[in-house]
């Protein structure tokens, strides 16, 4: 029998014609941009001509070269770094990944650079699915959209509307939840905010601390006395399910059971950021890695995605004209961002036994080696799968920022996250190798050492 005419909706990228000529293209781009290299000099004026276009220099005096291998990537000089920290989480799958570059040419020589919500073709129908596919039945509907920020704002609008008049939300401490004007206020870092006008209507709970047997009950005791002060009038309860800003802190399933019941007791919104965590824990989604699928109302992605996007039940899904907006956005990140989904669910990432999960254990191992090497450097570590952080010796900032900078002198690119302790973070790449990781390893020992001698600290 013949095969029917291909549907429109059906994938581009499934056409070996259409692949062998993305192939093509991506060998020239590679073949292209390797025989590119600034000098020394010009790389210098290069990094100067970039802090004058943004006002300030860049955290890292790094400009990409275009290409990349896994966790590598190629700077414009010609030198290498192993990448640990993705951009701050949005290379899921590293540099240059093959299969994610020929579906982005492919989706790039599209219709559209961007899709709007007024027209959406077929990359907005594909993601959509995929994000609803995990989500556990409880949520029903997916908005699209461009930040992080821009679907907690989403989120926020959509809770605030179902439990109008209520205008006040209820977040923890330590969160971040993105930089906007209200999302500034919602994040609890004072700096962030510095200089904004603020309305007073957010208020904070303390996270989970393991080291207080009485963490989850006095967690409560704050929420009842914001609902107390406020009767009627919180709309919604924010949940950064691993901080991200904060330090990369968890906390146990039963410490987030017990404030969701809670906060549907009282009919507050319960509102899972998943901004930072999506992809990250084991499951695509922190909430359905932690069991707590039937007591989440609103959910946040974002950054390994490629794009964002708001997922909510149909209780809350808002009346028109509150989330509308040009962009839902660009056709490449849709279809990125689908078959990131895609490889997640079918190159065996996902579930207790998965590539992600097995990546947080070879970590652990390798900084319990280090930790051998270096009793009085390595402290407490925190994390799960793909996101994982450390204290480094006494955890000032002063302390970190010097093995960040060092770290990146010497080859790897590492963040920091947290306050009392600071503590160095990574977003690792999903697919790290072995390698990598050993890699990656070797380079912070060497920058942790070269600090300790510099400020005379024993290891």
């Amino acid at each position: 029998m013949a095969r029917s005419k291909p549907s429109p909706l059906e994938s581009l990228r499934e056409s070996s014609r259409v692949r062998d000529a993305a192939r093509e293209l991506i060998r020239a781009v590679a073949a292209e941009a390797n025989q590119r290299e600034l000098s020394p000099k010009a790389y210098e004026r290069a990094l100067k001509g970039v802090a004058r276009l943004r006002g300030r220099p860049l955290f890292f005096p790094a400009i990409s070269g275009g290409i990349g291998r896994g966790a590598r990537v190629r700077l414009a000089d010609g030198t290498t770094r192993l990448d640990f920290i993705s951009g701050i989480g949005v290379y899921g799958f590293g540099h240059s990944d093959p299969d994610l570059l020929e579906t982005a040419v492919v989706a790039a020589a599209g219709d559209a650079v961007f899709q709007g919500h007024l027209l959406p073709g077929s990359e907005y129908i594909a993601l959509s699915k995929a994000l609803l596919r995990h989500a556990g039945g409880h949520l029903k509907h997916a908005w699209l959209s461009v930040s992080g920020a821009m679907a907690n704002e989403n989120a926020l609008k959509m809770i605030f509307q179902k439990h109008s008049p209520a205008d006040n939300i209820v977040v923890f401490e330590k969160n971040f939840a993105g930089r906007s004007l209200a999302l500034a206020e919602v994040t609890d870092r004072p700096a962030f905010r510095d200089g904004l006008p603020m309305t007073g209507k957010v208020h904070y709970v303390p996270f989970y601390d393991e080291g207080d047997p009485d963490s989850i009950a006095r967690s409560l005791a704050v929420l009842e006395g914001h609902l107390a002060r406020h009767p009627g009038r919180i709309a919604g309860m924010g949940f950064e399910l691993v901080q991200g800003e904060g330090g990369f802190r968890c906390a146990p399933r039963e410490f987030f059971v017990a404030l969701m019941e809670r906060c549907r007791e009282a009919g507050v919104a319960v509102w899972v950021d998943e901004v930072q965590t999506f992809a990250r824990t084991g499951e695509l989604y922190a909430f359905r890695t932690l069991g707590l699928e039937n007591l989440v109302d609103v959910v946040t992605v974002g950054k390994t995605l490629q794009g964002s996007a708001a997922l909510f039940t149909k209780a809350y899904n808002p009346r028109p004209g509150l989330i509308a907006g040009t962009y839902a956005g660009s056709t490449v990140g849709m279809a990125v961002g689908t078959r990131i989904i895609e490889r997640l669910e079918l190159e065996g990432y996902l579930g207790p036994e998965g590539r992600v999960a097995l990546l947080g254990g070879r970590f652990e191992r390798r900084l319990d080696s280090l930790k051998k090497r270096m009793p009085r450097a390595i402290g407490p570590r925190s994390g799960i799968g793909a996101m994982q952080a450390f204290v480094p010796f006494d955890g000032s900032p002063e302390i970190v920022t010097a093995i960040v900078a060092r770290a990146f002198e010497e080859g790897l690119m590492v963040f920091s996250a947290g306050s009392n302790p600071t503590k160095i973070r990574m977003l690792l790449p999903v697919n790290t190798t072995d390698e990598e990781l050993e890699s990656g390893f070797s380079i912070l020992e060497i920058a942790m050492r070269a600090v300790a001698q510099e400020h005379d600290l024993s290891c």
